[in-house]
């Protein structure tokens, strides 16, 4: 047996169980009731071992003593477990939840846990993390994180005293469907390490250069370098040139069998002046990056009125304004779309690397800016 051995206790006993819940995925699947029923009574004996590090007997302790048992735990859970208020706003995340997201745990802190979902699925985890808050008991209810594709995820809602916040914050525990398909994908989420990124990225840069290179100045390669942008930043990319107050929409790529089969005609449809950060980008010159965001008006509507940012199920998106060397005339934007992790640095500093060179042979060719037809 891969269980404790007798007499052990605490958190390397529930480590073990919760390695045997792993195990046990492998049953048929008319054994996955008992299992999450194994699951969730784990899950209780959890928040109540957290409940008892918040506030152990004995002599009274400080704060920072109290708080450290409770952050040992929450860290070395097995679970994806992510601390909340009852905004979504994410107070900390452990080792497991950042590899299931691929955010690092720095960086998620203060931003919307809702935001990483797909858009479908923000309101409701917004209006059962605000009634967990406010004590009205926990819950579970299905999300789904676009990187994840095999399934839904459950989260399971807890209200929790958590030590070194003030009021209840919320206690969100990840948990995948049984089955090991989901929980292969969780370590391809793992974000690559900078030096195999950086070899990655200018290996990109290098395809986009021979593509501006090798043919002559046009709006057609312009949103060729487009498509390969999208292929190694992104899942969707957009491109508009033009002048600031008549740009167009020359290309759209996407990805190579969408969901969502009408995306790129509404897209390529769209008038460029009724896409906010693209018109944003164009008219102020400067870059937009917005990370894990849930503004659904960001890049504007279907012609029925759909907002594109739900329908492209977006969670981060970074729009580069194409400057001229003159460094100050703008020919255009570049628009690339992720339904999944956050922009790194260095992705966003290769893709505008890339957008100075496409603006670059958009000048020489005449194409966009002022005057451009």
């Amino acid at each position: 047996m891969n269980g404790p051995p007798e007499g052990e206790s605490g958190l390397p006993a529930l480590v073990a169980r919760a390695r045997e819940l792993r195990a046990a995925r492998d049953h048929p699947p008319a054994e996955y009731p008992v299992l999450l029923d194994a699951a969730l009574a784990e899950l209780d004996h959890a928040i109540e071992a957290l409940r008892q590090a918040e506030d152990p007997p004995g002599p009274p302790r400080t704060q920072g003593a109290k708080a450290a048992p409770f952050k040992a735990m929450f860290d070395h859970a097995p679970w994806p477990v992510v601390l909340t208020d009852g905004q979504t706003v994410v107070r900390r995340l452990n080792r497991a939840a950042a590899a299931l997201t691929g955010l690092h745990p720095g960086y998620a802190a203060g931003r919307s846990l809702a935001a990483l979902l797909r858009p479908a699925d923000r309101a409701a985890l917004r209006a059962h993390t605000a009634a967990v808050a406010g004590g009205e008991g926990g819950r579970s209810l299905p999300v789904r994180l676009p990187g994840l594709p095999d399934g839904p995820l459950y989260a399971t809602l807890t209200g929790i005293d958590a030590p070194g916040e003030r009021g209840q914050d919320v206690l969100v525990v990840l948990a995948p469907a049984p089955g090991p398909r989901v929980a292969a994908r969780t370590a391809d989420l793992a974000e690559p390490s900078a030096v195999v990124r950086q070899a990655e990225l200018t290996a990109l840069l290098d395809r986009t250069a021979r593509a501006l290179l090798g043919r002559e100045p046009s709006a057609a390669a312009l949103g060729t370098v487009a498509g390969l942008l999208r292929d190694g930043l992104a899942d969707w990319a957009l491109l508009d040139l033009g002048p600031v107050d008549e740009p167009v929409r020359i290309a759209v790529h996407g990805p190579l069998a969408p969901e969502d089969a009408g995306l790129e005609k509404a897209f390529l449809r769209q008038d460029s002046r009724a896409c906010p950060v693209a018109v944003e980008v164009m008219a102020s010159g400067a870059a937009a990056v917005e990370q894990l965001t849930d503004d659904l008006d960001r890049l504007g509507a279907d012609g029925d009125g759909a907002p594109l940012m739900a329908r492209a199920d977006v969670t981060a998106l970074l729009s580069l304004p194409l400057t001229a060397p003159d460094g100050t005339t703008v020919l255009g934007a570049l628009t690339l779309l992720r339904a999944g992790p956050p922009f790194s640095l260095l992705e966003a500093g290769a893709a505008e690397i890339a957008a100075g060179h496409m603006a670059v042979v958009a000048r020489r060719g005449g194409v966009g800016g002022p005057g451009a037809r």
